[in-house]
């Protein structure tokens, strides 16, 4: 083969030829996999029956107690059971009610209402975690399936490599440790090929398990990562997950519904009324008459004030330790924000090294050596190896990629918002 020949066939299998370039081939669109992950993943519908569940407990709060009705039967001989209505000399009907002290009901009603605000924002939180899991999974499968690509094209390489490595050793211009050399590389290229095709079937089982899916599925290919980070900062990814994390809100929440708990407590220091309406039917004279009657519990007696100083003692201890809950939440949101930022300026930086640096130095390393190697001025192994580094910056750049990606994901969970959300509100 011309050397010429075979200098333009390396430099063209150096070419990385992105998955969504190729024409017809069904892609994995991450859009539609948070679409559905939304809609399926049974841990998602769990916290949709919890939220349900928190919402009933509104109405109850807010309702009164019922009322009592009945019927009692005043002098009736004992002879005259089990047929009392037959001989009494006076029967009365009443209804009464409970009427609890002004603003416990409020009270209930408030805590009630925080209390499922607090669990759809627990929701809001759980769906954050589940899709961030979901794009670091995904971008794992973008990697392996990068590692594969880049794995089948060394392959064919490998394969002109020992061909050419054949020949130069038949009209004596080579050596046969460069042809086991070769075969020596295809090797180890078709085992890490093995390796390779395990890992992915791994990584779809993990996106199929987040999406609820049959875990043996396969799925297509993902396409090619787009990097355009909007300006990030610090101090205005901190300001926006103020108003924005959920765990953070859910706390609030939390604050809101015990502060209500503890007012419900110390209204328990008032009395609560009952009111009793009564119409007696009497036998022994011609006059019936009606009766009513109110009466109060009284919390303040010795020997019952322990119940309600233990209760109020009780909440403000929860009321506090939520208050400090939400501080230690803060400071762990403002860590993961700014280990996350980090990681995504690292990364990126990174990418843009292997792109228009490293990358490009190792193909011109590829291509001087292959000049010196077609004259005769460099070893067969010398080629191989400026290939492979060649492939192995290529591959780097990849995993800087979809750590790049990762980190991003970790970001938006962080903040509570998606890149875009964080755009659009950073203008």
């Amino acid at each position: 083969m011309n050397s010429k020949k075979i200098l333009l066939m390396v430099c063209c299998a150096c070419v990385v030829i992105p998955f969504g370039s190729v024409r017809g081939e069904e892609l994995l669109k991450l859009n539609d996999l948070i679409a559905e992950v939304i809609q399926n993943n049974p841990d998602l519908k769990a916290a949709h029956h919890e939220i349900a569940a928190a919402r009933a407990q509104i109405p109850q709060a807010r309702a009164w107690d019922p009322p009592q009705i009945g019927v009692e039967f005043f002098q009736t001989p004992i002879d005259s059971f089990p047929d009392p209505a037959g001989r009494w000399m006076e029967m009365d009907y009443f209804v009464q009610q409970m009427f609890p002290f002004p603003g416990k009901r409020a009270a209930m009603s408030q805590s009630a209402e925080s209390g499922s605000a607090m669990t759809e924002q627990k929701y809001h939180a759980l769906e954050k975690k589940i899709i961030r899991d979901l794009k670091k999974a995904y971008y794992n499968l973008y990697l392996v399936q990068q590692k594969i690509r880049i794995n089948l094209e060394n392959q064919d390489l490998m394969h002109e490599f020992t061909n050419i490595a054949k020949r130069q050793y038949e009209v004596g211009i080579g050596r046969q440790a460069d042809i086991l050399r070769a075969q020596t590389e295809l090797s180890i290229l078709i085992n890490e090929g093995i390796n390779l095709e395990q890992e992915k079937r791994s990584v779809e089982a993990m996106l199929n398990t987040i999406l609820s899916r049959s875990t043996d599925g396969s799925l297509p290919v993902v396409p090619d990562i787009v990097m355009s980070p909007p300006p990030l900062t610090f101090d205005g990814l901190k300001t926006l997950a103020m108003d924005s994390r959920p765990e953070l809100q859910s706390m609030r929440e939390n604050i809101n519904m015990t502060q209500a708990d503890l007012s419900a407590a110390q209204l328990e220091y008032y009395p609560d009324i009952m009111l009793r309406v009564m119409y007696k039917d009497m036998r022994s004279t011609s006059k019936d008459y009606w009766s009513t009657m109110a009466s109060v519990n009284v919390p303040l007696a010795f020997w019952s004030g322990g119940k309600f100083k233990g209760k109020v003692d009780e909440k403000e201890q929860t009321l506090r330790k939520a208050e400090q809950d939400y501080r230690a939440m803060e400071n762990m949101m403002f860590f993961q924000i700014q280990d996350a930022l980090v990681n995504v300026q690292s990364n990126q930086n990174v990418v843009s090294l292997y792109k228009n640096t490293l990358i490009p130095q190792a193909e011109q390393t590829l291509q001087s050596t292959m000049a010196a190697y077609q004259t005769g001025n460099m070893d067969f192994f010398s080629l191989i190896d400026a290939y492979r580094m060649l492939w192995m910056a290529r591959l780097n750049y990849h995993m800087a990629a979809m750590k790049y990606m990762e980190s991003q994901a970790e970001l938006e969970q962080a903040v509570g918002l998606d890149m875009e959300e964080i755009a659009l509100r950073s203008q």
